[in-house]
Order: structure tokens, then sequence, then C-alpha cells
């Protein structure tokens, strides 16, 4: 297995201004080059070729350098540009091949060797400039060794180059070779060196044929349709140099080897326009690849739609999309806890947004690693699909919380409005109606017996301050006065004063606040030492602490028996109403609550409000 992240950006990233400068720039001095190589050639050839001669270098020249520039607008593919380009430049040198002076004759010659090996890199490489290979490394290695000690190094021994090439129009009366540096031509050169090097170019060429059919072979059919431009272009291009260099040796008719050398050179640009249509492709396979996974997500949003419709998309029917769950654990499209496949597995794993969560794991073929602009393009959707997905489950488990918080405080308001009643009814409703017997009572007695009247009349003012102080114990339990008229300071410390256990009250810069807020944190604080007072045994005391920063928090606790706190699951729980009741008075204004208790260790219950 092999792993590794990619950035989640799908688009097509827009170049710098200095980049878009230097691009100009690049085209600019392509153009210039182009046009003065076009202009040597035409100018140096003979009559009746100069036209052919121009279409041929404008070519091998142009069309490198037109591949080049579009390949450097993508950062996946900066590196075949630079190749590209520089391929270009350089055999651009080859016009002074045309050359009746020695010196740039033996440049042109020299420089058409120099440009080989960047084009053996550019077909083991496309498309990503990377060679990731040991064979294609060893092939490359040899090709040069080749190159610098038998075909540059020759340059220094022998009096002229071989005059069968399609880079030179002179046949036998081709200027000397300028940088000879011997009085006469080793014997050895033309007995040994020039058929070796030339047989080792050979083998070698069919070492990279080889390679190519096997990168072929082992492409996915994703890839194949890139890539197949750039492979028959190359294929035919060793081919044809192969045949090239034996029918020179065999000493064919010249026709024969002038074809097969005119053939070899138009190969050149042949894969400088492959390379330029395989990355068109590319363009045009991963907005198709988008457009079929959007299209597979189009009626629905869910991470198995995800998996299905990009293992469609991609050709790679066993992909697999894992979603992280916690730093360690990965869940599979279908819910169940998975894991990353194992090294030797032969998958490859794509992590994509590693840096937040939820991160996306795609276990894919190892063919598709080499293509990280088709990761990062269909990793930011299926990144952004699943997290869509993730928001939406969140959001609808909140709307249904919403909802049973909204069911639970109103169910919560007609129990306060029946209680209220019920204490209306049971206690001052009562003493009322007994006041006003009583009071027929009275009045008979001022009749027929006014001293026992009068007494009755006292009597009855004793009885309406006990019923004034029912009536206040019921309005304190509705809205207490203290808290409306003093602030939440002073209710906190009233109820601290009444209650059966010692309480302590530390308050931090609180000021008023609205009422919605004081009387949040205020009933909340008293549920909260009710369910001491009733629970907590053995406790010692209660502390209740409330700061005012840039949040309102506070907190109750306690040293009593404690409990195990139940799962917020949004319901009411047995046994735990209350706190499932103060959590719904604190969101109702949009602050949060946490318990924390565990079997003797006692409690503490701790909030938060934001401060508008």
């Amino acid at each position: 297995m092999t792993s590794h992240a990619v950035d989640s950006t799908a688009s097509r990233p827009t170049p710098s201004p200095a980049a878009r400068r230097l691009t100009s720039a690049l085209a600019l001095v392509g153009a210039c080059v182009c046009a003065l190589a076009v202009s040597f050639v035409v100018q140096a050839a003979p009559a009746d070729q100069r036209v052919a001669r121009g279409v041929t270098e404008l070519l091998v020249v142009g069309v490198p350098i037109v591949a080049g520039l579009y390949a450097l607008g993508s950062p996946h593919t900066v590196r075949s540009g630079a190749m590209l380009l520089s391929m270009g430049f350089a055999w651009s040198l080859t016009a002074l091949a045309e050359s009746d002076e020695s010196l740039p004759y033996s440049i042109g010659r020299v420089a058409a060797w120099l440009v080989f090996p960047g084009l053996i890199l550019l077909m083991l490489t496309f498309p990503s400039g990377v060679l990731d290979r040991g064979r294609d490394r060893a092939l490359l290695y040899a090709l040069c060794g080749v190159l610098t000690l038998l075909f540059l190094a020759s340059a220094l021994f022998v009096v002229e180059f071989p005059s069968s090439t399609p880079w030179a129009t002179c046949t036998d009366d081709c200027p000397a070779n300028a940088f000879m540096v011997v009085d006469r031509e080793p014997a050895i050169v033309g007995r040994f060196l020039t058929p070796a090097r030339e047989l080792l170019s050979v083998l070698l060429l069919s070492g990279v044929l080889v390679s190519i059919l096997l990168r072929w072979r082992a492409a996915t059919p994703l890839q194949r349709r890139t890539i197949w431009p750039v492979v028959i272009a190359s294929s035919l291009s060793v081919v044809l140099l192969a045949a090239f260099f034996v029918a020179r040796r065999r000493g064919e008719d010249a026709s024969t080897v002038e074809t097969l050398g005119l053939l070899w050179g138009l190969c050149i640009p042949a894969i400088s326009a492959a390379f330029l249509a395989g990355l068109l492709r590319r363009r045009l396979l991963l907005g198709q690849v988008l457009a079929d996974l959007a299209g597979h997500l189009s009626s629905g949003l869910d991470v198995r739609r995800v998996r299905d419709g990009l293992a469609s998309a991609l050709r790679d029917p066993s992909l697999e999309v894992l979603v992280a769950d916690g730093p360690v654990h990965w869940r599979d499209s279908d819910g169940r806890v998975g894991s990353l496949p194992a090294a030797g597995s032969g998958r490859a794993v794509t992590i994509v947004g590693a840096q937040t969560a939820p991160a996306v794991a795609l276990v894919h073929d190892t063919g598709l690693e080499a293509d990280q602009e088709l990761l990062g393009a269909v990793g930011s959707l299926v990144l952004g699909t699943v997290r869509h997905h993730a928001v939406a489950m969140s959001l609808a488990g909140a709307l249904q919380q919403l909802a049973q918080s909204r069911r639970r405080i109103a169910e919560a308001a007609d129990h306060e409005r029946a209680r209220i009643e019920r204490d209306l009814h049971d206690g001052a409703q009562q003493r009322l109606m007994a006041l006003r017997i009583r009071l027929s009572l009275a009045e008979e007695l001022l009749t027929t017996d006014p001293k026992t009247g009068i007494g009755a009349v006292h009597e009855l003012g004793d009885e309406v301050e006990r019923t004034l102080d029912e009536i206040r114990a019921l309005a304190h339990g509705v809205y207490p006065a203290v808290l409306n008229d003093r602030g939440l300071a002073d209710a906190l410390r009233s109820v601290a004063a009444d209650a059966p256990l010692p309480v302590h009250v530390q308050l931090r810069r609180l000021t008023r606040h609205s009422r919605q807020v004081e009387t949040a944190i205020y009933f909340t604080c008293v549920e909260a030492l009710q369910n001491a007072v009733k629970h907590a045994h053995g406790a010692s005391g209660v502390w209740i602490a409330v700061t005012q920063d840039a949040v309102l928090s506070f907190e109750i606790r306690d040293d009593g028996a404690g409990f195990t706190p139940p799962p917020e699951t949004g319901g009411n729980v047995p046994g735990h109403i209350g706190l499932r009741n103060m959590r719904d008075r604190l969101e109702a204004v949009g602050g949060s609550l946490v318990v924390e208790s565990a079997p003797g260790h006692g409690t503490r219950i701790s909030g938060r409000l934001p401060l508008d």
C-alpha cells in the first residue's frame, strides 16, 4: 500500500502576474528562435528543398515550444513543459547543420545528439515529467552514457560526421568536423566505435519501446484514454530511429536512409503534438469525470452514492471511500468500521482534507497515483460532498433536538400553568373563600355582638397577611421579585441564605443583563441547588460561581455522593428530567450546559451563555 495526501483544490490554479509575464516572454523568445531557425534553413538549403526544409524546421522547433508553453500553465506538468521548451530551443541549433562553415555545421550536428536524451525522457515520463521507475532510470542513464562516451566523445576524433542525416542536406561536400583534436582519425573509430554505438543505441531503444508498452499494459483504462497519443508517437519514433541506424549501417540506398531519417525527424514534432493532445485529453477527461461524478450525486448525497459514482467515473470498481471517525478510525461507505489497506495489498491510498474534519481516504488502483491533478479534483468534490452530507445530518439532528426541546418547553409551560392553577385553587383561593365567609360572620357579629365582631375583624387581618404571604411565595416561584428588582447577584444570595445546606456564592465582575439571560441562569442554579439538597447525600456544602468575561459562565458543584450522568440523547431520561430542563432552558437563549459527576466524587454543573 502507498499513501499520500493531495491538495483538495480541484480547479486549475490561476497563474500569477509574474508567471504570465514569464510565459509571455518565453513565447516571444520562442517565436524569435523559431523564425531565425526557419530563416537560416530556408536560406542555406538548396532551392528545390527550401519549402520542405522550412516546414520541417518549423514543425521540429515550433511544436515543442507551443506544447511546452501550454504545459507550463499547469503545476502538474511544469517539468514536462520545461523539457519541451528546452528541446525546442535546443533543436533550433540543428539549423546550423545547413551551414557551409565548419564550426556552425559541427555545432548543429552535435546539437541533434544532445536533444536525444530529452526526447527519451519525455517518452518515459508523460505526463508528470517524473522518472519514478527504476527500469526507466536505468534505460535513461545507459542512453546518456552511450551518448556521452560513444557519440559526443567521438566528435573529438572523427574527420567528418556521418553524411546520411535528416538534419543536413549536404552529402559528399559536408564541412569538416571543427571539434577534431587529433591529426587523423583513429582506425578504431570506424571499425569499432561507430558500429558499437549504433548497436547499443538500437538495443537501448528496444528497451525504451518495451518500457513504453509495459507502461501501457499497466495503465488503468482511464489513463489509457490520456496517454495513447504519446504511446503511439513514441513507439513509432523508437522503431523509425532504430530502423534508420540499421539501414545506414547496412549501407542501404540513400533514398531509403533519407526517407527513414526524414520520418524519424518528423516524429519529434509528432511526439510534441501527441503530448499536447494528451494534455488536452486529460483536461477534457477531468471535466468528463467530474461531470459523471456529479451526475451520480445529483439524485442524493451520501457516502455510498459518492463511492459508486467515483468508482464508475474512474473505471475502478474496487475503489472505496473511507471517512475519518476520530483520529485513528475510519468508516467505509456502508458505515462499517474500516481500515486502510495493508502494505503489499496492491492498493493506493489518497488522503484528502487531512488538516480538517472529517478527512476522506480514497482507496484506489495504484495506477491512478501518478495523476495527482485528477485525484485532487475528484478528491475536492468527494470531500465537499461528504462534508455536505455530514453537515446535513448534523443539521437534521439539531432540528430534531430543537423540536424535542420546544415540545418539552411547551409541556413544561403547561405543567407550570397547571401547578399555578392548582396552587391558587388549593391555597390562596381557599383562603379567600374562607375570608369571605368569616367576613360575613363578622358583619353579623358587629350588629349582634359588637365587641366579639371587632375581635373577629382583627383576626381577619392576620388571615389576610397569611394569604398575602402565600401569594408572594407563589409569585416568587414564577419570577422572583428580587431577581427583577436587584439582579442576579442578590437573587442568588437570597436563594443561598434560605437553603438547608451551606451555600457559598462567588461572583466575578457580574453586571445586570437581559431578563432572559438572568432568568436562565437563576433557575438553572436553583434547579441544581435543589438537586444537590435532595440527592447529594453527605455533601458538606454547595458552591455557586458566576464569572463575566467575553461570555457569562457559571458552575454549581457539591462534594456529595455523585451519580452517573445520562447520555445527551436529546430525550427525557427517567430520573434526570431536571437535567434536561436545565439544558433546554440554557439552549433556548444560546447557551450550553455540561454535567460532570461520578459516584463518590460529587457533581459539577457548568454553563456558558454568549453576551450580545
